[in-house]
């Protein structure tokens, strides 16, 4: 046996039923060949065999998951039949004022560091007084 040479396998089966496994064997040149599976109890599965060489990487995957037919690529829909709880559509339309209300905002002093308002009629030092101001819209 040459160092660097190298196999594992396991499988695993839970208490509902889904299932996975790997295996894999390497070599003292660093190339690998293996698997993993999964399956799920809702029917799910998936099997991958790869191969990581000189080539590079390579991978065949084998699964009947949603979205992955081949005329189906990354993008595709997935139509599924599980339909989960939805809240109903409430349509609702808030009435009409009575009276309107004005279509210009009332007029709003801007004041300095002392005093308010353009033409000083405020009180007190702040940036919000009393007074005639322009209107901000």
């Amino acid at each position: 046996m040459a160092f660097g040479n190298y196999a594992f396998s396991y499988g695993i089966k839970d208490g509902l039923g889904a299932t996975n496994s790997r295996a894999e064997v390497g070599d003292a040149l660093g190339n690998k060949k293996g698997s993993y599976t999964l399956a799920d109890i809702d029917g799910r599965a998936r099997r991958v065999d790869y191969v990581a060489d000189g080539l590079g990487f390579r991978a065949s995957v084998k699964t009947n998951e949603p979205g992955t037919a081949a005329s189906a690529p990354a993008a595709a829909l997935i139509a599924s039949p599980y339909a989960g709880p939805v809240a109903p559509v409430i349509n609702h339309v808030a009435p009409a004022a009575a009276i309107a209300a004005p279509a210009i905002a009332a007029p709003l002093a801007l004041g300095g560091i002392i005093g308010a308002g353009p033409l000083g009629l405020g009180h007190g030092a702040g940036l919000l007084g009393l007074g005639l101001g322009k209107v901000l819209i």
